[in-house]
């Protein structure tokens, strides 16, 4: 049965039950007035649907004629249906019939009464809240696993209801290739495709990933950590997707909310906040060129397309695609950068990034031999891949600017050359070979542009390596560890900790389209995302990746932020505290200039760099002795006791507000206990205002450089 069939009878069956939303009853009729096989199967199914209730004696949703402890067999009543004689059916099916009519003229005076509703459709795509309107009736999706546990903060009934960003554009263009006459078997993968993500159910595969993960600590007699309280949490989920710490007021407005669902509704407003779409280029802006960028491209240019994509929300196949097949000009396609500063030595650099990035494999040591370790892993297989690249050429282009001055840009392009690849064994032998991936090959007087054939074999490839790396970085990104260490070298050599769950995350996010807002919500709404990173000792010695085990993910891991993170968290917790505006610093020369100073690049062809921030304590006698944090401390602390000053708990108002400031929470009572000595001794010296403000710098600094300030957890 095809994934259309498939579909058109969900929906049957939802209309059956009574569970359709007003959206599926528009796809519904779409789908009958587009191809008549379609009409006929819901007769039959109608049919079928009539006899087992006959059958069975009840309707959908009584219980009435059931005995107590009667069980319906339905195997049984499915047989009794089928074996029906024929002149039931020759009852039926004029019944039937006039079910089928009323439903085509019921949508027809509904979509008449309705079209000045608020569900509205523009260019044959659901808005939002139409797309939100089918969540009530794709809860039971036979294709996908039952789910075995619902997260407490997710309802069961509404787990889709703040986020749903897949437009369910795939049937609109199933009906129009079904009228066309043209239509071709790319139009069909398509609309596969289309079909396959409309499915794909948010609380099924979150309920799938603590399935799984549930299952190895029961394996490893592990038991989680309790839930991160809300202090916690806020904090983390702030960093993991924007990329800093939350302000004083976005802590207290969450904590404040009694909603259930309050962590649900967080995580889905900042999936869709133009910071989480500035933390991503950020990040794949660090993968792709290096923070040093030694080849001096585009870094600007690169950094608008990689945000567009992520605010847009654009498949991540499709940037994969962009970045390896683009050309043009630098400045304006910003997608050429990735490969403009790859591209010297043969391109043999462009070859080992893309593998490592987008297909999660090392193979850069097989440029000259096969690897000593990994059998599968051989020289031909580098050059074979590397052959996509040879006719990318990259030239340097002087410019006139607006102002008149001269303006250096790269532009890139396929030469179209065709031929044979050549490369030396270890014994000095000459080989050749040709553009192959994944068993296909381009013939040697193929002209055609072969990075853009790299892309479609990459979104053909049935291993889904492109997803299954994404899935693997992404898993890293926000839990600390991936499956397999290290991330970027998947294969049978290095086991994943959990291949279940990497296999079916993947699936999933190909069934998505790619959707990487999707696979991000996924994981933070998982029970693993909720968990404190305090467990009692026993089980935290059970669970120790730091010390090169598998992570088995029964906590939350603390780990150092990024400078990026410091950098801007300092930011945040400074100006909060003094309740100034809050803006963005990325593409400040500032920003740049003090992550640059953590990174040493080795100038070599494979343009490798090494970042050296673990926030250790040389990293935090930086920020102590730093001139800007030295001017800004006692100006914040001047702000927070000024704000105060009239209360008759100053004291107790400043500590707070720079601790929530700084770590997100309420002061410790050890804490309050220092600052209260300290305010003691200082008030025999100085006026009781003067004494406020001194200790309130000093708690402040220490604060900004404690270990838990610069620790994700």
């Amino acid at each position: 049965m095809s994934v259309r069939q498939d579909y058109f009878l969900k929906l049957c069956h939802l209309w059956c039950e009574q569970q359709i939303s007003e959206l599926q009853v528009d796809e519904l009729q779409t789908l009958m007035r587009s191809e008549p096989a379609l009409q006929q199967l819901f007769l039959q199914y109608m049919q079928l649907h009539g006899e087992l209730t006959w059958d069975a004696g009840l309707i959908a949703g009584s219980q009435l004629n059931r005995s107590p402890g009667e069980e319906v067999n339905a195997l049984a009543v499915a047989g009794r249906g089928m074996t029906r004689p024929a002149r039931w059916r020759r009852r039926w099916m004029p019944i039937l019939a006039l079910a089928s009519v009323t439903l085509l003229i019921f949508t027809g005076i509904r979509t008449f009464m309705w079209r000045d509703a608020d569900v509205r459709v523009v260019s044959g795509r659901p808005s939002n809240d139409a797309v939100r309107a089918t969540d009530q009736g794709t809860d039971a999706l036979p294709s996908l696993p039952v789910p075995r546990e619902i997260p407490p903060d997710i309802p069961e009934t509404s787990v889709s209801e703040t986020f749903k960003p897949l437009e369910l554009a795939g049937l609109d263009r199933a009906a129009d290739a079904a009228q066309s006459s043209d239509a071709t078997s790319t139009d069909e993968v398509t609309e596969a495709r289309s079909l396959t993500a409309s499915i794909v159910d948010d609380a099924f595969v979150v309920a799938e990933i603590d399935r799984l993960i549930s299952a190895g600590w029961a394996e490893n007699s592990v038991q989680a950590a309790a839930p991160a309280d809300d202090y916690e949490w806020v904090r983390r989920c702030y960093l993991t997707l924007t990329g800093r710490i939350p302000t004083v007021s976005e802590v207290s407005a969450f904590v404040d909310k009694q909603s259930p669902r309050k962590r649900t509704a967080l995580i889905d407003t900042l999936l869709t906040d133009e910071r989480f779409a500035e933390n991503l280029s950020v990040t794949w802006m660090n993968l792709l060129i290096g923070r040093s960028n030694p080849r001096k491209v585009d870094a600007d240019a690169l950094y608008s397309f990689l945000n567009r994509q992520f605010l847009q929300n654009r498949s991540w196949m499709e940037t994969v695609g962009n970045l390896i097949a683009a050309e043009g000009r630098s400045d304006q396609n910003g997608a050429t950068n990735f490969l403009l500063a790859h591209l010297n030595d043969q391109a043999t650099p462009a070859t080992a990034v893309t593998a490592r990035l987008f297909l999660g494999q090392q193979v850069h040591c097989t440029q000259c031999h096969s690897h000593p370790f990994v059998k599968e892993r051989h020289q031909d297989e580098f050059w074979s891949l590397n052959a996509f690249f040879k006719q990318a050429e990259r030239k340097s282009l002087t410019l006139t600017g607006a102002d008149g001055s001269p303006l250096h840009v790269w532009s890139l392009k396929d030469s179209g050359a065709s031929g044979m690849t050549f490369y030396e064994t270890l014994r000095g032998q000459q080989k050749a070979t040709l553009p192959e991936f994944a068993g296909h090959a381009m013939s040697p007087d193929d002209s055609r542009p072969r990075r853009a054939e790299l892309v479609k074999l990459l979104a053909e490839d049935n291993r889904h390596l492109v997803a299954q790396a994404m899935v693997n970085r992404t898993w890293a990104q926000v839990f600390g560890y991936g499956f397999t260490n290290p991330i970027d070298d998947l294969g049978p050599h290095n086991p994943a900790s959990h291949p279940e769950l990497l296999n079916y995350l993947t699936q999933s996010f190909v069934n998505s389209d790619y959707n990487v807002r999707r696979l991000v919500r996924w994981m933070t709404l998982s029970r693993t995302f909720q968990l404190s990173s305090i467990q009692d000792e026993p089980f935290m010695a059970l669970d120790v990746p730091e010390h090169g085990g598998p992570a088995l993910f029964s906590r939350a891991y603390p780990r150092p932020m990024g400078p990026e993170q410091v950098y801007d968290s300092i930011r945040i917790a400074i100006r909060s505290a003094a309740n100034q505006p809050i803006d963005s610093s990325i593409g400040s020369a500032h920003r740049r200039e003090w992550v640059e100073q953590f990174v040493q690049a080795y100038g070599t062809d494979e343009n490798d760099e090494q970042l050296a921030f673990e926030g250790n304590i040389t990293q935090a006698l930086l920020m102590m002795n730093g001139e800007d944090i030295q001017a800004a401390i006692p100006l914040t602390a001047a702000e927070v006791t000024g704000a105060v000053r009239q209360s008759s708990e100053a004291l107790q108002e400043s500590l707070e507000r720079i601790a929530m400031a700084t770590l997100n929470r309420e002061p410790s009572d050890q804490e309050q206990k220092v600052f209260r000595g300290r305010y003691r001794i200082l008030s025999r010296s100085y006026p009781s205002e003067q004494a406020i403000r001194t200790v309130t710098e000093d708690m402040l600094w220490a604060y900004l450089n404690s270990s838990e300030f610069t620790s994700v957890h």
